[in-house]
């Protein structure tokens, strides 16, 4: 159960900027993990990177999503609609669509009942500067498994493995043995940008990326 988890660190652990990194998951895709309470949305540009870039015609700061205990807002730098109306700032509730300018549009999940942690996927055929499938703004927990109830949904899996939030990093659970960064750990184990993870049914390796 994934309310069993250690408790997440708080808000006030989470001002500092926390980067971002991969997560590439064999035979599935890749996803941007976001850890940080805050994150950046704009155009890709090595000059200016925000947190998440998209290569579409946006403004290098564009909007920004806060995570605070009342839920994610969404605030507007440049040009926001979210559903079809302009907003400068507004509460985000999973499968409201984000529009950035006249055209990039993102659909804002939060696919797991008991967890905080959100996602955000491209649905106007744009792309995110990195070659992955989908953002994940991770507060608590971040659920890969059969479920369509998972942030990460892999139906050949049996059951879910959940990385999660600790005080000193991110670990992961997973009902039986797993791979970490070559070693056999059983349970659970910690996780860090660079460590890759296998168990007998997924493989997978984080990657720092800023």
């Amino acid at each position: 159960m994934v309310t069993n988890e250690p408790t997440a660190p708080t808000l006030d652990n989470l001002h500092e900027q926390q980067a971002p990194f991969a997560l590439w998951i064999d035979g599935v895709g890749g996803y941007l993990v976001c850890l940080s309470h805050r994150v950046t949305l704009g155009q890709a540009l090595t000059e200016n990177p925000v947190d998440i870039a998209l290569i579409a015609d946006v403004s290098r700061h564009h909007a920004t999503i806060q995570r605070d205990p009342e839920g994610y807002f969404l605030e507007a730098v440049r040009k926001v609609h979210m559903n079809g109306k302009k907003i400068d700032k507004a509460l985000l509730r999973s499968t409201d669509r984000i529009t950035l300018g006249n055209s990039c549009q993102l659909q804002f999940w939060q696919p797991v009942p008991v967890s905080t942690s959100a996602r955000l996927d491209i649905v106007s055929g744009h792309r995110f500067a990195e070659p992955v499938q989908a953002a994940i703004l991770m507060a608590d927990t971040l659920v890969i498994g059969p479920s369509t109830q998972s942030h990460i949904h892999v139906p050949d899996m049996t059951q879910p493995l959940i990385l999660f939030r600790t005080k000193s990093g991110l670990a992961a659970r997973w009902p039986g043995e797993m791979q970490i960064a070559g070693k056999t750990v059983r349970d659970r184990g910690p996780l860090e940008p660079g460590t890759t993870l296998a168990t007998d049914q997924i493989s997978l390796a984080l990657e720092k990326i800023r």
